[in-house]
């Protein structure tokens, strides 16, 4: 086994794949197996590269020309000169050409063995149209420049893609090559000089979205959400259940109960250990504003594990956990109380947060709406990150744990020896999806939730509160409401889930393998078309299919988890109707930022892929 040429947090010059150009990296790791280090770039862009291209920082520093002296004057001055090789000062007078330290960036042409001073000149979009052609070998794309494009006067254009840069909008850049030609004793020669003007920094301003109806929908569904749930709530526990026939049975005052409020913060106490306890990796989120990544520990599949132990021992010792199901209501009356707690307590707190660290509707200016929304990216008590364990572990698993609640529920009141294929069916479909969830857990780092919205009520009482209460419906309608099913018909509702399941589960791996590593040649059936950020669009597989193919198998398996409580009453779909929504909502808005990020690229996948969810309709 060869000895490593780098160790990790290095600083070295990694090629960038498809090109002969050097970039300052950081070496992150190295997979012994495979002989490939994982190095980030400036913009945070990650990728394996063999160690024959990342070089050394010195191997740059030191090589400022090559030859002695002497050697240098020995050399006939009628000898021409190659485009690569840089005039002397003495030949040329007036002209001087930086050292490759003083250049920006820092590039290396490896073909020649020569410095290049790089400078990219930024281009509007509008300056370039694009031919796309489709060949069996993929998607391929080149730009060309309009004829009214100020930049047409230059005698040679070259296209250089490089890694993404923060806040740099527009990469596509050009190049500028002059041929000066001189004459000296009596042969003619050309020197190459590389000219370019000096490079701007384009920040984009990105300009907040108001969702939800701005702050008059953000008010209205504050006071809304939390008496609905409980109305849902309240449908499901009648015997009569229907979405006509309401008759609550209890009270606002039967809302609460200290002994239930202490337990629930017991709960969440625990739910928190597990979380702040030793085990898992870390992994890196998203790239922020200051530049900086946040470290987040995988170990919601582990906190699950802890949970299934816990209900065993209680279940051993006769405790009888159905108390939970007496007091639904409370508990989750309980879990909004705290989700409007810790909603006052991020909104005063964010007030000392730096801009950088603001969310984007943090920065309307709206007090209502930012509330809702969220005002703080990720804050945190320490290092604990309070919208990634609302998210992971509060949700997820008390969202298990109730469906769990629901079965022994059913057993008792129905006086069954066994759930019933229904109730199986419904708590192990969601207990997939929630496994699912947690064994991924590292790709949900880049969801919109983690890596965009700001923890506010939406996400407080939508963690705490709506997922756990709200998705657990179906399993709480079959408490009193047993349903007959066939085999048969069981049969078809597994297969249909089972479909959703694989569409899910194969897109996501598919754009989380492909955002790891581009050039893994696993994907290379994949085609791809460049965009001008650097990175590239899946435009086959089911990401070719439609835009968003893992919501489809979400909503897919959303409707095969409501088929099992029957057709007697609406009440059961519920969730159905609320997932397709809310994934229909959230489509424009991850395209919006699509749209920001990609520009007229997005336009052109969109052309691609006509279809956002749903094939034809949609």
């Amino acid at each position: 086994m060869p000895n490593r040429r780098f160790t990790e947090g290095e600083i070295a010059m990694g090629k960038w794949p498809g090109s002969t150009l050097y970039f300052e990296v950081q070496i992150v790791s190295f997979d012994s197996a495979k002989q490939l280090y994982s190095v980030q770039y400036k913009d945070g862009t990650e990728m394996e590269l063999k160690e024959s291209d990342v070089r050394s920082m010195s191997v740059f520093q030191s090589k400022k020309g090559s030859g002695s002296p002497s050697r240098k004057r020995s050399r006939s001055r009628t000898r021409s000169r190659s485009p690569a090789r840089t005039p002397s000062q003495g030949r040329s007078p007036g002209r001087t050409l930086k050292t490759p330290q003083e250049t920006s960036p820092i590039a290396r042409d490896s073909r020649k063995g020569d410095y290049l001073k790089v400078q990219l000149i930024p281009l509007k979009l509008q300056d370039f149209h694009s031919v796309i052609n489709n060949s069996d070998n993929g998607v391929g794309r080149h730009a060309k420049l309009r004829k009214e494009s100020p930049v047409i006067q230059a005698e040679e254009e070259v296209k250089v893609e490089e890694p993404q840069v923060k806040n740099e909008k527009v990469l596509r850049c050009v190049q500028r090559k002059e041929y000066l030609a001189e004459s000296d004793n009596k042969e003619s020669r050309k020197e190459f000089i590389l000219k370019s003007e000096p490079a701007k920094t384009i920040v984009p301003v990105e300009k907040p979205v108001v969702e939800f109806g701005g702050a008059v929908g953000a008010a209205f569904m504050m006071l809304s959400m939390p008496p609905f749930l409980y109305y849902l709530m309240c449908m499901c526990a009648q015997e009569d259940a229907s979405l006509s026939n309401f008759s609550p049975r209890w009270t606002v005052s039967d809302l609460w109960d200290s002994t239930v409020c202490g337990y629930f913060a017991l709960w969440i106490l625990l739910l928190a250990l597990f979380h702040l306890l030793p085990f898992g990796k870390i992994a890196h989120g998203v790239q922020l504003a200051n530049g900086k990544r946040l470290n987040y520990r995988i170990n919601g599949l582990f906190g699950l594990f802890l949970t299934a132990v816990l209900v065993a021992v209680l279940i051993y010792y006769k405790i009888n956990l159905l108390y939970i199901y007496d007091h639904l209501h409370q508990f989750a009356a309980s879990a909004t109380l705290l989700s409007v707690i810790l909603s006052v307590y991020v909104s005063v707190r964010s007030r000392r947060a730096s801009r950088e660290e603001l969310s984007v509707a943090g920065r309307s200016g709206n007090f209502i709406y930012t509330f809702f929304m969220g005002r703080e990216l990720n804050p945190h008590i320490g290092r604990f990150d309070l919208k990634y364990f609302t998210a992971v572990h509060a949700a997820l698993i008390g969202w298990v744990f109730i469906n769990f609640i629901m079965l022994l529920a059913e057993m008792k009141t129905q006086k069954l020896v066994s759930p019933s294929p229904s109730m199986i069916a419904v708590n192990a479909f969601q207990l997939l999806y929630v496994l699912h969830a947690l064994w991924n857990q590292e790709s949900m780092l880049t969801s919109l939730d983690i890596a965009y919205d700001g923890f506010g009520f939406m996400l407080a009482f939508g963690n705490l509160v709506w997922v756990p209460f709200a998705y657990s419906l179906q399993a709480a309608y079959l408490v009193k409401h047993p349903v007959e099913i066939s085999q048969t018909v069981l049969g078809a509702i597994v297969a249909m889930n089972i479909l959703g399941y694989i569409i899910f589960r194969s897109a996501n791996n598919q754009k989380n393998a492909f955002r790891k590593n581009p050039l893994d040649p696993r994907l290379s059936y994949l085609k791809t078309i460049p965009t001008s950020c650097g990175s590239q669009l899946l435009v086959s597989g089911w990401w070719g299919f439609v835009r968003h193919p893992n919501y489809l198998g979400d909503i897919i398996m959303a409707w095969a988890w409501c088929l099992p409580c029957g057709f007697d009453d609406l009440l059961p779909y519920f969730y159905g109707f609320f997932l397709t929504g809310l994934l229909f909502h959230r489509v424009s808005r991850v395209e919006h930022q699509c749209r920001l990020k990609y520009g007229h690229d997005w336009d052109k996948y969109c052309h691609l892929v006509a279809y956002r969810v749903i094939p034809y309709v949609y």
